[in-house]
């Protein structure tokens, strides 16, 4: 019984690795996906889904996003910042009025933007990717290995959740300006925007336990680049073996701490996207990001929020 439980591991660890590999035999980068490992995490790696989303909604989200994102770099004039910024208005918009809590969607559409990604091969490989998940977790599902779990669409979003969703907009759109000024990218990685958007959620359990979610997203990029560098560009380890390790290094530690977060295993997996001389800075870039949204979140959601109630009934009344 107990090996059975690690198939989902191993299918995690096999997809993510024949991605990487698949990457250098067409020399094309944009194959690598790093959002899918988050999705893996949430989908594979744990007994129950981690959103409310189902099968179609979820491929459906990561093809528009990944789309979206692409197309604000063909047609989108304006400096890399700004198009991340709109890139997360517009995806979160989309998330806002998805009717799922799949929050992984704001990454399709902002990862691309940020590597100034140009090509269709992209948004094909998040569509294949995200079909594979999708269906290693049907088969899961159907051997008794992973649960099934109904899907029950969240309400439309009300004036509440509209001025949270701005407000968000907001502030990330400052740490994205400030972390592409100053040369700290990484900072505001797409992965950290999706933990970012679903810390924001007061009723989830990382949110009660800050200090473990900045540890376990450090120690996950520190496991990425780490990785990568002293194997494959060090010691020339064939890059899919590096990620394959980095899959299981983050699946333990994520067990070590209690908390399976699945933007923190995007993370790891960025690490192979990135150029090599980004790998040293990476972790340092990250904890700083993930440092930043962390404590923009409580600020907000605690005094900033209780101060803006006003503001809200007011514009509630005023809109009714």
């Amino acid at each position: 019984m107990k090996i059975k439980s690690y198939i989902p591991l191993l299918c995690s660890i096999l997809l993510i690795g024949s991605m990487i590999e698949a990457a250098d035999i067409f020399g094309s980068r944009e194959i690598i996906f790093p959002e899918i490992a988050a999705i893996a995490t949430g989908a594979l790696l744990t007994p129950k889904l981690v959103w409310r989303t189902d099968y179609l909604r979820t491929f459906t989200a990561i093809a528009l996003c990944a789309v979206l994102g692409l197309c604000i770099v063909l047609w989108l004039p304006g400096a890399v910042w700004f198009q991340m910024s709109i890139a997360y208005l517009l995806a979160s918009a989309l998330f806002m009025t998805s009717g799922t809590s799949f929050a992984p969607m704001i990454s399709a559409a902002v990862l691309p933007v940020l590597l100034q990604t140009d090509t269709i091969i992209y948004p094909i490989a998040a569509c294949v990717l995200t079909a594979i998940i999708l269906l290693l977790r049907f088969m899961l599902v159907k051997n008794g290995i992973l649960e099934d779990q109904p899907f029950e669409k969240l309400p439309q979003p009300d004036t509440s959740i509209c001025i949270q969703t701005f407000a968000r907009w907001l502030i990330a759109s400052a740490v994205i300006f400030i972390a592409l000024k100053l040369g700290v990218r990484y900072a505001a990685a797409p992965p950290l925007l999706v933990a970012f958007t679903e810390f924001w959620k007061p009723e989830t359990v990382s949110r009660k336990r800050p200090t473990a979610v900045i540890t376990l997203i450090t120690l996950c990029a520190v496991s990425g680049a780490g990785i990568r560098f002293v194997l494959t560009e060090w010691l020339f380890v064939p890059a899919c073996v590096s990620a394959a390790l980095t899959v299981i290094a983050v699946y333990f530690i994520m067990m070590k701490i209690g908390l399976m977060l699945p933007p923190a295993s995007a993370i790891a997996i960025l690490a192979f996207l990135i150029p090599k001389e980004a790998l040293l800075l990476f972790p340092v870039q990250i904890m700083l990001g993930i440092s930043v949204f962390v404590g923009a979140s409580y600020l907000y959601r605690g005094k900033a929020f209780r101060e803006m109630a006003a503001f809200r009934t007011m514009f509630q009344h005023l809109v009714r």
